[in-house]
């Protein structure tokens, strides 16, 4: 009897390892551009990049040796990396025979920002590596439509649809891309024109997308605040994003830019942006579970309308009227996810509330807070500055 219960015992503590690993894959990443870089102090940097409530770290090391060990300590606090070393490009059968069996390696890190032309090469050393490991993914982070003269001098090509057309053949397993809104003159009127692209790219191309968010001031880019991150991580979610990416983590050398005050400095210390980091990480870490795996149905806006978007006319289900009060608008966002249908409602000003005014058709809509617990609606709901809304619609 006891050998039974012994085995029994056994299986289901098998059954719930089983079960915590299929969890922490169904979590949606969190990913630091410029993550935890070269260094001698690990056990303490993936620590604190773990209580930041990272899980993907992104950086260039220096050599093949530096970035495995990085893995394997990385790996000890449930933390991955998207790496590269000058090995993957000098020495791509051999580093990728390492690379595949290395604990905590999640991918390779191929270019950041390619032209048309960069893109064909890196096509072939995706091929290169391929032949080898191809359990990994590969990591090419796009370019973002700004301006057309600027973008035309960067990428080597007249058309945005173009360029993601051609990096949609390319076998990364993902489509990033970066995009940078809030400037000290306030937000970049291109923004939701480029997530509409990117959208429509990932859908035909069936990829998932990945999204950025700045969290390092330089240049033209003010201090992020609180308001200005959830604009931008929630205004991805609610177009589609699989993934949160910052820029940056760890400070980067300032050089031509003045980088400054990123969670972490060039000194290895925690900056002021640290803690505000970690609450929108802890707060993302909730609201993702409901739109990680989703599938967004429609994206409209109200209130401004900006460049290559449309306004929403219909009204989503068991609504009956939809109304805001508030200068820059929302968007308004329907998705699907586990047989349920979910609105959400992000406010477009990182500065500013929004107003909401709401009627249902009946009683089957339901309010969802940030932690996911369901309420009875209200008719009116005042939204803080860059903040989402959440109801679940059937």
């Amino acid at each position: 009897m006891k050998a039974t219960l012994r085995r029994i015992y056994f299986v289901l503590f098998l059954s719930s390892l089983f079960f915590v690993t299929i969890k922490a894959a169904e979590e949606m990443p969190i990913i630091a551009f410029w993550g935890v870089p070269d260094t001698m102090s690990y056990e303490r940097c993936f620590k604190d990049f773990s209580d930041c409530g990272f899980t993907v770290s992104i950086y260039p090391y220096w050599k093949l040796d530096t970035l495995v060990k990085a893995c394997k300590v990385a790996d000890k606090y449930g933390v991955k990396i998207i790496g590269r070393c000058p090995e993957i490009f000098d020495a791509p059968i051999k580093t990728a025979k390492t690379l595949k069996t290395t604990k905590g390696f999640m991918g390779y890190m191929l270019q950041d920002e390619p032209s048309i032309p960069d893109m064909h090469e890196r096509k072939k050393d995706i091929e290169r590596i391929s032949s080898i490991d191809n359990t990994h993914l590969f990591y090419i982070n796009l370019l973002p439509y700004y301006r057309q003269d600027w973008f035309v001098a960067a990428a080597k090509t007249d058309s945005y649809e173009d360029y993601l057309t051609t990096a949609s053949t390319i076998d990364c397993q993902q489509i990033s891309f970066d995009f940078y809104p809030i400037t000290t003159e306030g937000i970049r009127p291109t923004w939701y024109h480029n997530l509409e692209m990117i959208r429509q790219n990932s859908l035909s191309a069936k990829k998932p997308f990945w999204g950025f968010v700045l969290s390092t001031p330089h240049s033209a880019y003010p201090q992020p605040t609180l308001a200005s991150l959830r604009l931008q991580v929630y205004s991805n979610l609610a177009y589609g994003a699989q993934a949160i990416q910052y820029f940056t983590y760890w400070s980067p050398t300032p050089r031509n830019y003045d980088y400054h005050n990123a969670p972490i400095g060039v000194d290895g210390k925690k900056t002021k942006t640290w803690e505000l980091v970690k609450q929108m990480n802890h707060e993302l870490k909730t609201v993702s579970k409901l739109f990680y795996g989703a599938k967004v149905l429609s994206v409209h806006h109200l209130g401004a309308i900006p460049e290559g978007t449309t306004r929403q006319k219909q009204m989503p289900e068991n609504i009956r009227s939809l109304k805001i009060v508030g200068k820059q608008g929302a968007i308004i966002s329907r998705f699907e996810k586990d047989g349920h249908r979910y609105l959400a409602i992000v406010n477009k000003s990182h500065e500013r509330t929004l107003t909401v005014r709401i009627r249902t058709r009946n009683n089957i809509p339901q309010h969802l807070t940030k932690t996911l617990d369901k309420e009875r609606i209200k008719t009116n709901y005042t939204v803080d500055a860059g903040d989402i809304l959440l109801f679940k619609l059937k």
